[in-house]
Formats: structure tokens, C-alpha cells, sequence
């Protein structure tokens, strides 16, 4: 087996009661059936005490308003109180860690929904680093995996982490050639995946690979001949930004809503820096944060890299990483307007407080909701509004 997991994913450790936002709040928290068949042979009364927590017809523990009944007002839970971790389900025992498995590879991340994970990520200023060790151990589902798209995947996701890593170039500059190198890899996945339907794959691997190559080869001899531009994340060069990112505003309005916070923050958005704002005022404002930012603008490539991190090798299942580029896009674009009205709004302040605090609302909006993610991922791969030359001018 083989695994990765981010430099600091070993330096996690959970604030409890002194976390501005706990995890036990806000979303509903779903037992697993090997905890479910634990927590049945409890001896009583542990298990009448669990159980009057628990709504048996869902497997999920019962909220009181919008927590889980286990939290109390000292924002601690019981269950750890009175039975210890032990007997935690396997997704508060796991949460913020979180593992995708890819046939014998399994990779780890931490959930920039936590508060504690999106303050290491975002206060970070070196560059993403990613730890690799592997054992003897062979995954069982192995040969459920197309191990040649995998590992073509591996490479080019690594390359989109040396282009953003190489702060020679500007941000922007780094955003637009992670993104064009992207959508040129996704019609190479898309010719291997047709053609691999019709013939033997075997006979298409050689040309496929020596695609990927020779594509990645060319990206770096541009990139060499590229000067670091003076402008540091100038997203406002682009007159259609503004009309771009409210639409984009509009369909994520449209997802289902489990953030209390969220609608407050994404309307006022969408009414002060979009709708009630011109144009040219938009562009300056942008403009001159982008300067405040100067200094600060790797949270920025961090943002990306987590989300690129995180969900680009599921292309290993539907053929698709470019849709997972566009969701890293946008979730900066989102997140750094957020920043930028929170800026407006303190007279001009935006400390890494209100950074990490935006960063961990977004994720809980977009990223601990199923039907919001399959919902993004239908939308960014169909919705014309979301077509690559709209995105572009998101981040020109």
C-alpha cells in the first residue's frame, strides 16, 4: 500500500470547548453500523443513556435546535464525558481527518471545515509539502482502479503543485497555468477514456502517456519564458468579473443551505458587491485589496491546493479533473470576494482571523453537503455560466 498525507497533517489536534466553531453544530451527524451494533451491546444503563440521544429510524444522534443533544453548554460533549472516545462513531472519532482510497493508494487530508485545520493551512507561509510512505500491504480493491489513469493523475496534480509552488510567477499567472494545463489534460483523459472503450486500452496506454509527457514537457518550456508579472492576484483586469461572479453567486444560492451563517454572508455579498456596486468602483476596490493582500496572497495557493489536493484524483472514477480545477477556481474566487467585502466593511482590515473564519464557512456550506458537491460537479461540467471562458475572467 502507499500513502500520502499533507506536512502538517500530524500536527492536528482539537481545541474542544475553546473552538469558535465546534463540529458538533450545524449538520447532523450520521452513525455508523458497527457503532450502531457497539453501542447495542452496552450494558445497561449506558445503553438506555446513548440510545435516549440517538433517532434509530435515521442511525443518527438527535440534535437539540441546531447541535447534537450530546453538546453541552459548555460546548463538551457527554458521550466523551461519560464513556470516553471509545465509544464515539466513526465520524466523530475521524473528524477533521478524512481518507479517499484510490486501489493501493490511500491518501489523508484534514478538513479545512475545522477551525483549528483552516488556521494551520491558511497561516502557512511555505509551500504545500506533501508526505509519501508506503508499506507491503496489498489493497483489496487493487484492480478496481486503472492504475495507468491513476498514475498519469498523480503526475500531472503534481505538476499543478510545482506550477503553484514556484512563487517566481505571479498568482494570477500561477492560477491561469494550473487552470489552461487542467483543460488540456481533461481532453487527453477524454480521448484515452473513448478510445479505451472501443479497442483494447492496452494498445492506447503508450499514446496516452506519451501525451500527458509531451503536454507537461510544453507547459514547463512556456512557463520558463514567463516574467513575474506585476500585478499580485489581479483578478479585476477583466470588465466581465463582476457580471461573472454574480452569476456565480446565483447558482450557489440555488444549493441546499446547512450553514445558519451562510445565507446572511452570501446575500450580502451578492447585493454589496455586485448589485449595488458599479462596475468601476467594483474594479478599483478589487484592485487595491489585491495590494493589501500583497503580502499574504499563499493563502490564496493554499485554498487552491487544498481543494486540487482533495477531489482531482477522483477523476480516477468518472474521467473528469478539470470540473475539480473549476471548483478550486471558484472557491477562491468566492472566498477571496468574501474577504474583500469583510474588508470593505472593517475600514479597510482583513486579518487571517477573518480569513480562516471565511475559509471554514465556505467548506462547511459546499463541502459537508453531498447533494451541494454532486450538484457543483453537474453544474461546472454543463452550466454555460460556468463555461471555461467565464471562469477565466474570474481570476484574469
Amino acid at each position: 500500500m502507499h500513502y500520502r498525507k499533507p506536512s502538517y497533517y500530524s500536527n492536528f489536534k482539537c481545541i474542544a470547548d475553546k473552538c469558535p466553531a465546534t463540529c458538533c453544530e450545524g449538520w447532523g451527524i450520521v452513525i455508523d453500523d458497527k457503532t450502531m451494533s457497539r453501542y447495542n451491546k452496552l450494558p445497561e444503563p449506558d445503553k438506555e443513556y446513548v440510545f435516549s440521544h440517538i433517532n434509530e429510524a435515521e442511525s443518527m444522534f438527535k440534535r437539540c435546535g441546531n447541535r447534537c443533544s450530546f453538546l453541552n453548554d459548555n460546548k463538551l460533549c457527554d458521550l466523551y464525558t461519560k464513556l470516553g472516545e471509545s465509544e464515539f462513531c466513526k465520524t466523530c472519532r475521524r473528524y477533521p481527518r478524512h481518507f479517499e482510497e484510490y486501489g493501493n493508494l490511500i491518501e489523508a487530508s484534514l478538513s479545512i471545515s475545522c477551525p483549528v485545520v483552516a488556521e494551520m493551512i491558511i497561516t502557512n507561509p511555505d509551500c504545500d509539502k506533501y508526505i509519501s510512505y508506503s508499506n507491503d500491504k496489498i489493497s483489496p480493491f487493487e484492480g478496481e482502479v486503472d492504475s495507468v489513469l491513476l498514475g498519469a493523475l498523480l503526475g500531472t496534480r503534481q505538476h499543478i503543485f510545482d506550477i503553484m509552488n514556484n512563487r517566481n510567477s505571479s498568482l494570477t499567472e500561477r492560477f491561469k497555468r494550473a487552470y489552461h494545463y487542467s483543460a488540456k489534460i481533461q481532453n487527453i483523459i477524454y480521448n484515452y477514456e473513448s478510445l479505451g472503450r472501443r479497442v483494447n486500452k492496452t494498445s492506447c496506454i503508450s499514446e496516452f502517456l506519451l501525451k500527458i509527457d509531451a503536454l507537461t514537457k510544453k507547459e514547463i518550456i512556456h512557463a520558463n519564458n514567463i516574467k513575474r508579472q506585476d500585478c499580485i492576484i489581479d483578478y479585476s483586469v477583466s470588465q466581465h468579473r463582476q457580471e461573472n461572479m454574480l452569476s456565480l453567486i446565483d447558482i450557489v444560492m440555488m444549493l441546499e443551505n446547512i450553514n445558519d451563517e451562510w445565507p446572511a454572508m452570501i446575500d450580502q455579498l451578492k447585493r454589496y458587491l455586485y448589485e449595488d456596486m458599479c462596475n468601476k468602483q467594483y474594479m478599483e476596490l478589487s484592485k487595491e485589496f489585491n495590494e493589501y493582500m500583497s503580502n499574504r496572497e499563499y493563502e490564496y495557493g493554499h485554498i487552491f491546493n487544498y481543494f486540487i489536493y482533495t477531489y482531482y484524483l477522483g477523476g480516477v472514477y468518472d474521467y473528469n479533473v478539470h470540473s475539480m480545477t473549476k471548483l478550486a477556481i471558484i472557491s477562491v474566487a468566492i472566498i477571496r470576494d468574501l474577504g474583500l467585502l469583510l474588508w470593505i466593511k472593517s475600514g479597510k482590515n482583513f486579518s487571517e482571523e477573518d480569513q480562516v473564519r471565511i475559509c471554514y464557512t465556505y467548506s462547511r456550506q459546499i463541502e459537508h453537503s453531498d447533494d451541494n458537491l454532486l450538484s457543483i460537479e453537474g453544474l461546472l461540467n454543463a452550466h454555460p455560466k460556468l463555461s471555461d471562458k467565464n471562469i477565466i475572467s474570474i481570476f484574469c
